[in-house]
């Protein structure tokens, strides 16, 4: 099987060779996680600010609302009183 030095130099290599496969792989699933992770999070905070973003404009549409209303009843008390 090991006749000379350079056959076990292949299977040196070859195991080496196998490991660094191996050690890729697990990095390369682990990168794969963090990434998915990272996509569910933002995810996640574009859902937040949307809801904050339409809960600004609803109270912004409330607040117009009664603004007018405020100002209504001034002017029409105002044109009651004359």
């Amino acid at each position: 099987m090991l006749e000379t030095s350079q056959d076990l130099f292949y299977l040196v290599l070859a195991f080496c060779v196998l490991w660094l496969t191996v050690f890729l792989c697990w990095a390369l699933y682990y990168m794969i996680r963090m990434l998915k992770q990272t996509n569910q999070f933002l995810e996640d905070v574009k859902q937040k600010i949307e809801r904050v973003s339409s809960l600004f404009g609803f109270l912004k549409s409330k607040l117009f609302t009664e603004a007018l209303k405020g100002l209504s009843h001034l002017v029409w008390k105002d044109k009651n009183k004359k």
